[in-house]
Parts: structure tokens; C-alpha cells; sequence
């Protein structure tokens, strides 16, 4: 009992996949509260929930959809990914779909509190944001949807609006207010996020082609298309667009936004120089990724 125990609470960690929480969800809801605390005081009965909410539905509720759906598919049982390819705790036995089944129906009855509890201080518009964060949630990898088996619509309804949506709906909760410069800021910052995904499902390549159904990411779909190196055409494409957007909100909206520019440049390097055969290499080039996104966010809070 007390090996099924560590086994299970082992699990749970693994699950909640804390690099790329942090990396998503983290730094986009840092973005909207070093914003937002230089401006008035944050009250804490609004900033716990919300973090607690945002971490819940990617941590919880997404991974545990996708590493069911991900493994029925078979993509996630010969994946030799080592950041990607699901959390592996069905893999290594940690936990049983029956588990990941549970964990996502508690972490969507917690989220639901907890969007009725900041309902209390918003309104709707609470409602509606969490409501698209639990649909990018189940539709990203469960049937009729499955966007994460599709290019490029899926990263766009399943990553890209989500994670404008996390930011903007954070300001929100704890300002009550809108603001173009946060904003502005999330739609960066998710797009930089996109660049850096699309860079970590190459590994995955071989595995995701092989799923039935088959899970043509977009890295996947320009692999089929131009072979081996034109799988990191996306993570450039991403990677260069975000760095377009920081120049353009430089140039009109806040001078901040020219620091950012950096970080997406460090992301377009990665993909110019990632080893695609080499999943080791493209490992090393995905942690360089995530430190630059975690940065991008630091810098906003720190400059703006």
C-alpha cells in the first residue's frame, strides 16, 4: 500500500508537468499581475484563486485529457520524446486512466468553484473566460475536436487564444479593468509560446505520424512537406512573428516592448539551430526556449 501510495503522489507531480506549466501558464498570468500591481494594491483573495484556477485547468485538467487521449492514440506509447510526449506516468505506470479520469473531473469541479467564487467580485465575464480555457482543455485532445491533431488551427484555438484569454481575463480579476499594454503584452508573449511548442513536438515527429488517428501537428505537416529541416519552420515562423509584434509595440504602444524583442530572437536562434534528428540537441534547444519565454515575462515586469 505504501509503494501504491509514493507511486500515486509521484504520479500527480509528474502530471502537473511543472517546466511547461510555469513556462504557459505561469508567465502569462505573471505578465497581467506585475502589471497590475504597480498600479493599484492586489488582493489576495483575488490573486489566489486565479493562479490556483490557471495552474488547475493546464496542469490538471489538460494533461490528464491528453495523456489519455494521447496514449489511446499509441502516440504517447512509442514517443521517445524527453520534455514532450505526454507526462509518461501512464508509461511508467504511475497512474491508470481511471486515475487520470478522476484527477480531471476533480480539477473540473475545482475550477468551477472557483470561477463561481470570482463571479461573485466580476461577473460574466469570468464565466466566459474560464469557460474557453476548459474547452481549449478538453477540445485540444479529445474526440470530435482533437485540435492538437490538426496544424495550425489547432495550435491557434487550442494554445494561441487560450493563453491571450488566461492573461487578459487575469488583469481582469484582480483590476476589474482592461488594459492595451498587458494585452498587448499576452499576445506576445502566447505567440512566443507557440514558437517555442512547435519546437517541441519534433521529437515526437515519428510517433505523432504513426497514431491512428494521426496527429499531424504543423512541425509534422512541414516535415511531411519538406522533410527534416522544415519541421522547425513553424517554430521560426511563430518565433519571428512574435518578434514583428514586440517591434510594432515598441513603435506605438510602450518602449517596454522593445526589450522583448530579445527573448524572440533567442527563440528563432534555437530553431535556426536545432539538430531536428537529434533529440537530444532539440531538447537543449526547447530548455534555452523556456528560459527566454520566462525572461520575456521578467523583463515586462521589471521595465514596464
Amino acid at each position: 500500500m505504501k509503494t501504491i501510495n509514493k507511486n500515486t503522489v509521484l504520479g500527480v507531480i509528474k502530471l502537473f508537468r511543472i517546466i511547461p506549466v510555469l513556462t504557459y501558464s505561469g508567465s502569462l498570468m505573471f505578465i497581467s499581475i506585475a502589471f497590475a500591481q504597480k498600479y493599484r494594491e492586489i488582493l489576495w483573495h483575488h490573486l489566489l484563486p486565479l493562479v490556483a484556477g490557471g495552474f488547475l485547468i493546464n496542469g490538471f485538467l489538460t494533461h490528464s485529457l491528453n495523456d489519455i487521449n494521447d496514449w489511446e492514440s499509441g502516440t504517447d506509447q512509442v514517443s521517445k520524446g524527453i520534455l514532450s510526449g505526454g507526462s509518461k506516468v501512464l508509461k511508467q505506470g504511475l497512474l491508470h486512466k481511471v486515475a487520470l479520469n478522476r484527477i480531471a473531473y476533480l480539477s473540473l469541479l475545482l475550477i468551477f468553484m472557483i470561477s463561481l467564487y470570482l463571479y461573485m467580485f466580476r461577473g460574466i465575464l469570468v464565466l466566459a473566460a474560464v469557460a474557453v480555457g476548459v474547452f481549449a482543455a478538453w477540445a485540444y485532445s479529445c474526440p470530435p475536436f482533437r485540435l492538437a491533431y490538426k496544424p495550425i488551427i489547432g495550435e491557434l484555438i487550442g494554445i494561441w487564444a487560450p493563453g491571450v484569454v488566461l492573461s487578459t481575463a487575469s488583469y481582469f480579476v484582480l483590476t476589474g479593468k482592461f488594459h492595451p499594454v498587458p494585452f498587448f503584452a499576452a499576445i506576445i508573449q502566447t505567440t512566443l509560446i507557440l514558437g517555442w511548442i512547435m519546437l517541441h513536438h519534433i521529437p515526437d515527429i515519428p510517433a505523432d505520424l504513426s497514431a491512428k488517428p494521426c496527429k499531424l501537428t504543423t512541425p509534422a505537416l512541414c516535415f511531411q512537406l519538406w522533410g527534416p529541416k522544415g519541421s522547425v519552420l513553424p517554430s521560426i515562423f511563430y518565433s519571428g512573428i512574435a518578434a514583428i509584434l514586440s517591434f510594432l509595440g515598441f513603435l506605438y504602444i510602450n518602449q517596454v516592448f522593445a526589450w522583448m524583442v530579445i527573448p524572440c530572437f533567442i527563440v528563432i536562434w534555437a530553431g535556426v539551430t536545432a539538430n531536428v534528428i537529434d533529440i537530444r540537441d532539440v531538447t537543449k534547444r526547447q530548455l534555452v526556449c523556456i528560459a527566454a519565454i520566462v525572461a520575456n515575462s521578467i523583463v515586462f515586469a521589471l521595465l514596464v
